[in-house]
């Protein structure tokens, strides 16, 4: 019974009535997708934006428990099928068993339409035997001097060490020469194989270097490794919900967004290196790949782990959005005046009293910072205003500390 609810509490997600026919349900999908992707409110409030993802991610785990529900339907009725469609074949089934006695797919053809086939079958044969016999010839003449390498000589592709007026052919025992550097005889290729390499077509084909691509890799290892895209338009390659963008012949975005990437960024430092436990502001790229590993999605200076985010500049994190905790982040307070930390903050306070107070915000964008919905904005170094509706921050307006000067700001 749960797994029909749950079914059914997904279609709801989707818009749509429990049974409905899977072009609705990707037709609803993807109108959803484009309404609530995280892109397209990334310059709206935080608050909204965290609505948005929040939906994003509810109706994409929706279509992904649907679309899995389907794929084992599908393959149970395939199971169940299977059987019955091999027992069904043999002498009495096909094209010919659906023919009835005397139409004209059994009658004979009549006598001179037959001669006149046979005539045009001597005609072509005329021609064709003759060229196949000339092309057999040519062919074991040309390789009839492989068949006696010690015999074999062809004194217009050897060097002028080696032809027969020389000095060291004359003479069996005598020291092998130089190889010539011109074109071999096919004598001298199987006399000497070392040097001999299969056409180009029957050569090993090299191995991946790696099992994973990652960014600039050229197209070729691409596909040596996540083989032949879905759907290619322009530079960019789609692999099921996932995509590649190339520039200049090699990755420079992706977006693994169902994790059907074989994609890895691995960080440019010794492996016996000790991995930090959190990253901070200011933490570069090689420390973040060393604590959260490979980003989901790589788009210039942004890095996404899921639904969290890492804005980077000059190689260092300067903001980031970690509301839905895929982050290991961690944001500590460098200095503080007193053996103990303010139990409150308010108008004016450093970001390091806040910090002491409040702990690690839940984003930093610019002079914004975000603990879950409530907000601290920063003006040269100093708290400026809050909005705390929930009750979130522990703040303290100026007026009731004593301090009258500046605006509260509260909301």
């Amino acid at each position: 019974m749960a797994p029909y609810v749950l079914l059914e509490a997904d279609f709801r997600a989707l818009g749509l009535e429990p049974g409905a026919k899977p072009s609705e349900v990707k037709q609803a999908y993807r109108a959803l997708v484009k309404q609530w992707h995280p892109d397209r409110h990334h310059s709206e409030p935080y608050e909204t934006k965290a609505f948005a993802e929040k939906k994003f991610r509810e109706i994409d785990e929706a279509y992904r428990r649907i679309s899995r529900s389907w794929a084992k339907t599908v393959r149970l009725a395939a199971g169940r099928a299977g059987g019955g469609h091999r027992r069904a074949a043999g002498p009495g089934t096909g094209p010919q068993a659906d023919q009835r006695p005397g139409t004209k797919a059994q009658a004979t053809p009549a006598p001179p339409i037959r001669a006149k086939n046979d005539k045009r079958l001597f005609a072509g044969a005329k021609i064709v035997v003759p060229v196949l016999l000339l092309a057999t010839a040519i062919f074991i003449l040309t390789q009839l001097p492989s068949f006696f390498p010690d015999n074999a000589v062809d004194t217009e592709t050897l060097s002028p060490q080696t032809v027969e007026h020389s000095p060291e052919a004359k003479e069996p025992n005598s020291p092998k020469p130089p190889e010539a550097t011109g074109p071999q005889s096919s004598a001298d290729l199987t006399a000497n194989p070392s040097p001999v390499s299969p056409p180009a077509l029957l050569q090993p084909q090299p191995e991946a270097p790696s099992a994973f691509f990652t960014l600039g890799s050229t197209t070729s290892e691409v596909i040596g490794i996540q083989g032949t895209p879905s759907r290619v338009q322009g530079q960019t390659w789609t692999y099921g919900l996932s995509e590649i963008q190339f520039r200049n012949g090699r990755v420079a975005k992706f977006n693994n967004f169902d994790g059907s990437l074989r994609v890895r960024m691995a960080p440019g430092v010794s492996e016996d290196s000790v991995p930090p436990a959190y990253i901070t502001i200011g933490s570069s790229e090689e420390e973040v790949l060393l604590v959260q590993g490979t980003p989901t999605r790589v788009d210039g200076d942004k890095w996404s782990y899921g639904f969290s985010e890492l804005v980077f500049k000059n190689g260092r994190v300067v903001e980031y959005d970690n509301y839905f905790g895929s982050l290991k982040m961690r944001l500590l307070p460098s200095s503080l005046s007193g053996a103990e930390p303010p139990k409150n903050f308010t108008i004016g306070s450093t970001p390091d009293e806040v910090l002491a107070v409040q702990g690690t915000p839940s984003a930093i964008h610019g002079n914004r910072w975000s603990f879950d919905f409530a907000i601290v904005i920063f003006r040269d170094g100093k708290v400026h205003g809050v909005t705390s509706s929930d009750g979130t921050l522990r703040f303290i307006a100026p007026e009731e500390t004593g301090n009258a000067k500046g605006p509260s700001g509260s909301g």
